[in-house]
């Protein structure tokens, strides 16, 4: 089972999944890349052709590529990284188990612990655009400018 895709062209293709399954896409044909885990992969995110980061289960956050390899950053505890993004000059990441919240790697995986904490509880899924950084949960929404944190009210649902 395949749960991610991202590439830096069209001959430049990541794929990850079940079982620690990372496939490399370089144009003519699709190859497995070794990869130093076996846990459940869930994004992936391509800075560029030799950057790559890969997240997962267990506290698992992969950098490299198919050409040279990839590396376990390290990470204290074993949250279940589901998504991974980049905003200005950092990696974020969500875990939506053990603990959840909002992580980030600035040369070192952490848990920040500032902003809406009714958000940290709830999250599941970040995401990076050039004025912000999104994320989501459940049943919320936060807004991060690189400051601080704007939880966004969302309207109620009737149906």
């Amino acid at each position: 089972m395949l749960m991610s895709i991202d590439g830096s062209s069209v001959n430049d293709v990541y794929m990850c999944g079940q079982d620690g399954a990372v496939y490399h896409w370089d144009g003519t044909r699709s190859q497995k890349v070794p990869v130093p885990t076996a846990v459940f992969l869930n994004d992936i995110l391509v800075d560029d052709a030799d950057t790559v980061w890969i997240c997962g289960r267990e506290g698992t956050l992969l950098r490299g590529n198919a050409r040279q390899g990839f590396t376990l950053v390290p990470c204290e505890g074993r949250p279940d990284f589901n998504s991974v993004t980049r905003f200005r000059d950092k990696i974020y990441l969500s875990s939506y188990a053990g603990p959840r919240g909002v992580f980030v790697c600035d040369g070192r995986i952490r848990q920040l612990t500032t902003g809406p904490t009714a958000v940290f509880k709830d999250i599941n899924t970040v995401d990076g655009v050039a004025e912000a950084l999104w994320a989501f949960g459940l049943t919320s929404v936060a807004r991060f400018d690189g400051t601080a944190w704007e939880r966004i009210k969302l309207p109620k649902w009737s149906g």
